[in-house]
């Protein structure tokens, strides 16, 4: 898991792509599957989207947590 995620965040633009694009092929296929009753995306594509995106997700509260976690000791440092 630390090897998949040193690769994904030594890409630059990677982490947006990846979160995005799939945010954005997931609501799509929610927009379709309402208004036009017809599946965008197969079981077999969703799949990995859905895990694509709660990986991106713990990739960014992970990592917003360390910089917390860093500020708050810098505070906690100054006084």
């Amino acid at each position: 898991m630390k090897k998949l995620e040193k690769l994904i965040l030594s890409v630059p633009f990677l982490p947006p792509i990846l979160y995005f694009g799939s945010v954005g092929l997931l609501g799509y296929d929610i927009y379709c599957n309402i208004v036009n009753e017809k599946e965008f995306l197969n079981v077999y594509v969703e799949t990995p989207l859905i895990i694509m995106f709660f990986l991106m997700t713990y990739f960014g509260v992970k990592k917003y947590q360390n910089e917390k976690w860093k500020n708050s000791l810098l505070i906690m440092v100054i006084f």
